[in-house]
């Protein structure tokens, strides 16, 4: 998203997935971004984009999401070394 041009606040190390949904509402963000992992089944672990009301997106946003993800499945750059660079 910085690529992009957009600020971005990212949480540095492990957080609650409630803190986005709520940092998203505090900070009057326009989305927030969860990469999850949970101790259920591996098919519970994901990706969670939450709107700028704070909530989980719903259809039709869903979708198009989904699809501008898969037609970018590249990373733009290394975001693991710029998370080592900020500490």
């Amino acid at each position: 998203f910085e690529e992009a041009g957009m600020g971005c606040l990212l949480y540095d190390g492990y957080v609650h997935t409630p803190l986005v949904p709520y940092g998203v509402s505090e900070l009057q963000a326009s989305v927030g971004i969860m990469i999850t992992a949970s101790h259920n089944p591996k098919e519970d672990a994901g990706y969670k984009v939450y709107w700028g009301d704070g909530c989980q997106i719903r259809p039709p946003l869903d979708t198009g999401i989904a699809t501008s993800i898969l037609q970018q499945l590249e990373p733009w750059t290394d975001y693991g070394g710029k998370l080592t660079a900020r500490r």
